[in-house]
């Protein structure tokens, strides 16, 4: 494992991540998995072994993909991986959102009402879980 003289590049997004309350992952799915280069990141900010900056941070897992199960497959290994860097996870509810064009407008703008109205109530629960994680497992603990 490379541990030491992190890139610029890798130790600010290291800082980064230490320097939030909770992650939010937003991936798509391919070849039923995260993409190589979200795991790459996780491995850089995960290491050197000892000073992980995922462990004890609350994570909650979505995707979209054009395909029936979304992103159901690479979910469950991005879950895996975050087992490993001990960070908490939002277990329930789950999001497996199917692409479809214009779901999600360039602004940001969700167009099914249905879909919007699922995805506020996932973070309001997102923004719940964060708080119980947080009071069991302050992180200047």
């Amino acid at each position: 494992d490379y541990d030491a003289a992190f890139p610029p590049v890798a130790l600010e997004f290291m800082k980064a991540i230490a320097s939030v309350q909770a992650v939010l992952f937003v991936t798509p799915e391919y070849n039923r998995s995260i993409p190589g280069g979200l795991k790459n990141a996780i491995d850089w900010a995960s290491r050197p072994y000892g000073k992980n900056s995922f462990a004890r941070k609350p994570t909650a897992v979505i995707g979209t993909s054009p395909g029936a199960i979304a992103t159901a497959v690479a979910q469950q290994s991005l879950r895996s991986v975050l087992s490993f860097c001990n960070a908490p996870q939002m277990n329930s509810p789950e999001a497996y959102i199917q692409f479809t064009p214009g779901l999600i407008t360039d602004d940001g703008e969700v167009t099914v009402e249905s879909t919007e109205t699922f995805l506020r109530n996932y973070m309001d629960e997102f923004h719940m879980f964060i708080a119980r994680v947080l009071q069991v497992l302050p992180p200047d603990a």
